[in-house]
């Protein structure tokens, strides 16, 4: 958002992106090679949280570095005009940086899992196989450092 936008206003956008919003799009770097994928996601005030594997390329590039970066972003629509330079995109999206956490606590992890489901369900009626969650890694990353932006949309929308 542009410098006019208050604190709280800031976050309601930013809240407001999390709740709409599909895919999350986690980029990560091995060895100065940077590597992206989308997966889903959850969270709460002070998190994002995604899952996935307990092997595989992103296991092995944040076990080695945990710095990561996300993108969530909802609207996407293009609208045209008759002058080329006046076409343009409709959308808000929100960028965050931060260190991706295992979660370790099957407690918290399980909170974590729920708040996915939540997402994506709107519901908190979900139970968890044991097994699953013991074979499942969760992450977590502060939402501390997340700005949003939008392109012709309004606060009203």
């Amino acid at each position: 958002m542009k410098n006019s936008y208050t604190k709280e206003q800031i976050r309601s956008q930013i809240q407001i992106v999390l709740k709409n919003g599909t895919f999350c799009h986690l980029g990560m770097a091995k060895d100065n090679k940077p590597y992206v994928l989308t997966v889903n996601y959850g969270y709460d005030d002070e998190f994002i949280y995604f899952h996935g594997s307990q092997k595989g390329k992103k296991v092995d590039i944040i076990s080695k570095n945990p710095s990561v970066c996300f993108e969530v972003n909802y609207g996407g629509e293009v609208f045209s005009n008759k002058q080329s330079c006046n076409w343009g995109t409709k959308f808000r999206s929100i960028v965050g940086n931060g260190k991706a956490e295992l979660i370790n606590n099957e407690e918290t992890k399980k909170k974590a899992l729920l708040a996915i489901m939540r997402k994506y369900s709107g519901n908190n009626d979900h139970e968890f196989n044991p097994h699953v969650v013991t074979h499942t890694n969760v992450y977590r990353v502060s939402l501390k450092d997340v700005t949003a932006k939008q392109n012709h949309m309004y606060w009203g929308d």
